[in-house]
């Protein structure tokens, strides 16, 4: 036989050997381990995402869309908390598997995803063709995942792509805790709080209704482009007053917000919060837009229980927090802060120069 046709077949015959025991190798691996991509979840450009579906077992769900100048809107009506959103985006962009669920635990797992866990659908445009800077061929991708339940150290959560057989435990390097609350179904965690945004220039008048004192209830009403008039409940301008008080006043309306959505009251509790109303104020814009915010007294919550209390001492009205309506939206009431609202609600004798009442400082 021809010494280098005998070479060859050596040559050939090994490399045979080499490639059947690599795949031998490679089957074995496979068979007893997950091979995966621990980024498998993450969609590395965020600013490409212009929309996030996210719904739970139990009905909740929440469309996120992003518009036009980059701020959000909640299920196409309402704005959305833009930090809430960019911390969402920051785990999308990060999220990462820290490990592969135990092979003895995967059929559980699989069974808390398929009943207990929330769906998150992210639609984002993507590029066939990526070669360093240069992007051809726009289109529209979509991943989907399953957050479940949190680990038993707290650190992750279980998880599941859209399609695959098998769990695994994601998590976020660099943050010591679980991520499934940044995937909200509830639209209320989404939802701004904000009630109005108006810059002084734009304010034309405003009414601040005090229902149990009639008489300090003020009137400011924009009489030229840099002046407004304090008018008292009888339509009478004060000569004079504390301008710094009065712009302090305006300026609050820059960026009003309230605290919380009073979630899940009684028809019994409403009918009580509204028999509690003690003021009102209307904002007017310059394009004759109104705001109108209604104030209710909010009860004290006493712990009878565990304390003993001297009645004659306790605040029936709690001092910190009261209820209210927004543009007479009666089916949904938010819970508001005196701290913010200290500087709006004050009676008509705090504008006067020789009053001595202060707001409280923010």
């Amino acid at each position: 036989m021809n010494k280098n046709l005998k070479k060859n077949l050596i040559i050939l015959s090994s490399t045979l050997v080499l490639i059947l025991l690599a795949v031998f190798l490679l089957l074995g691996r496979k068979s007893g381990t997950i091979d995966y991509d621990s980024k498998a979840f993450a969609v590395k450009d965020t600013s490409n995402i212009y929309k996030i579906f996210i719904a739970d077992n139990y009905g909740e769900k929440v469309l996120l869309e992003r518009q036009t100048g980059g701020y959000w809107k909640v299920n196409e009506q309402f704005d959305a908390v833009q930090k809430n959103v960019n911390d969402l985006l920051d785990v999308i962009r990060n999220i990462s598997i820290r490990e592969p669920v135990a092979l003895s635990a995967r059929n559980n797992v699989n069974k808390w995803l398929a009943t207990g866990a929330t769906k998150v659908e992210i639609y984002y445009y993507d590029y066939r063709i990526k070669i360093g800077e240069t992007k051809l061929w726009k289109y529209q991708n979509r991943k989907t995942y399953y957050i479940g339940n949190v680990t038993q150290d707290n650190l992750g959560n279980y998880a599941i792509l859209e399609g695959g057989k098998d769990p695994f435990i994601v998590a976020m390097p660099g943050f010591r805790g679980f991520i499934s609350p940044y995937y909200s179904p509830f639209v209320n965690d989404w939802r701004s709080h904000n009630i109005i945004k108006l810059k002084i220039s734009k304010i034309k008048e405003i009414n601040v209704v005090d229902f149990e004192n009639p008489d300090e209830s003020v009137h400011i009403i924009r009489n030229s482009n840099r002046n407004f008039d304090i008018l008292t409940n009888k339509n009478q301008a004060l000569s004079v007053y504390d301008t710094a008080k009065l712009f302090d006043h305006l300026s609050e309306y820059r960026d009003l917000n309230f605290e919380f959505f009073a979630d899940d009251l009684s028809k019994g509790e409403k009918d009580t919060i509204l028999s509690m109303k003690f003021k009102e104020v209307i904002i007017t814009d310059t394009e004759n837009k109104s705001t109108k915010i209604t104030l209710y007294y909010m009860n004290n919550e006493l712990d009878t229980v565990n304390y003993e209390y001297d009645f004659d001492f306790v605040e029936h009205f709690n001092k910190d927090k009261f209820y209210a309506v927004i543009n007479d939206n009666f089916k949904e009431m938010v819970i508001c802060q005196y701290f913010v609202f200290d500087r709006i609600i004050q009676p008509l004798r705090y504008y006067y120069k020789e009053s001595e009442l202060i707001a409280i400082p923010k």
